[in-house]
């Protein structure tokens, strides 16, 4: 039911019948639509708590970076502040630049033999039989700064040798302490003890004549020693031998180590008593801390051994080398032997500081 006040469309009679024509008008094409894009949208800046943590790690980084600069220059001061710790670095830098030194003068004579080959090859070609050329030719610029190098490291390495020779003009005096503490010793109770005894006179003897005859040439090359012995040619033969001598007694008494390091091998068991903790009554609190300490500093005479016994090992071609008047090594292989020597003291020293 309609509602009374809105108007009805006219109904056809029920009975009529009505056609439906067709339009002749064509329907209108319409526009294709353009499915939506998404948009692109610039990338977001990074989040407040992504910027904090960043900042944080750059922090945590500069603190570590600091904290372990100042330990390593806390322990380079420790290293620096005692004689052993200054004489182990500068003996290891020193073999150091003697070893650069023999290496970069090989690629140096290297070179200069290729320029002067090629010279030679081409001036071959148009000089007469008889005829002789000389020539200067500016070196090319990695030549020249490969002798600048040689030359640098060469002034460093005397003038640190000639700082530690100094340093042991007074040494005399350590090995005094050294004997009257020998001297003062309990008396050696077993073979054992006695013949570490004897070897450890034998060392300062040796000892005493190496410091002795090095002060003396040493002062010599410094012109100290004025008199009618030192002086002229006779003086500077007198020089030589001394130098020679002072190594040979070095030689003497890096053997005489030797004998030392090789006895304490044999007597090694016996000389703590107990190896680690053999013997020990696992069951009391107080032999197991006995064992410990034991088992403790056995491991600490074991490093000291092969400390010595490797430090010694580098030393020996070297004494023997100088014990020569015309010398058995070269210059790369004694830095070689130096760097050893140097390094295994420096590597002790280092690991006392931390």
């Amino acid at each position: 039911m309609a509602d009374a006040g809105e108007p009805q469309a006219p109904q056809p009679p029920a009975s009529t019948s009505t056609t439906t024509i067709p339009s002749t008008e064509q329907p209108q094409p319409q526009p294709p639509t353009k499915s939506p894009q998404p948009s692109q949208a610039p990338p977001s800046p990074p989040s407040k708590p992504h910027l904090l943590n960043l900042r944080l790690a750059l922090l945590r980084l500069i603190y570590r970076l600091a904290h372990s600069t100042d330990t390593t220059l806390l322990r380079i001061s420790a290293l620096l502040s005692t004689p052993s710790g200054i004489d182990s670095t500068l003996c290891t830098i020193s073999y150091t630049l003697t070893l650069l030194r023999a290496l970069l003068t090989r690629v140096l004579e290297a070179r200069l033999t290729t320029l002067a080959t090629s010279l030679a090859s081409k001036a071959d070609a148009v000089l007469l039989p008889g005829e002789t050329l000389i020539a200067t030719l500016p070196a090319p610029p990695t030549t020249k700064a490969l002798a600048h190098l040689v030359a640098t490291s060469k002034a460093l390495n005397d003038t640190i040798s000639d700082y530690r020779i100094f340093v042991r003009l007074w040494g005399l005096a350590g090995i005094y302490t050294w004997a009257r503490a020998t001297l003062l010793a309990p008396a050696p109770k077993d073979r054992r003890e006695k013949v570490l005894r004897a070897v450890e006179w034998g060392e300062i003897v040796a000892s005493v004549g190496f410091q002795v005859l090095e002060n003396g040439a040493y002062l010599s090359s410094k012109g100290a020693l004025t008199t009618s012995g030192w002086a002229g040619d006779e003086g500077k033969r007198r020089e030589a031998r001394w130098w020679v001598w002072s190594s040979r007694f070095w030689a003497a008494q890096v053997s005489l180590e030797f004998v030392r390091l090789f006895v304490k091998w044999l007597y090694f068991e016996g000389e703590l008593g107990v190896k680690g903790g053999e013997g020990v009554d696992d069951g009391e609190k107080e032999g197991k801390i006995r064992g410990e300490e034991r088992e403790r500093v056995w491991r600490e005479e074991k490093q000291l051994w092969w400390r010595d016994l490797v430090n010694n090992m580098a030393y020996f071609p070297m004494t023997m080398h100088w014990s020569s008047e015309t010398g058995l090594l070269s210059d790369a292989v004694v830095g070689f032997c130096g760097i050893f020597a140097g390094g295994v003291m420096l590597r002790h020293r280092w690991k006392a500081t931390a």
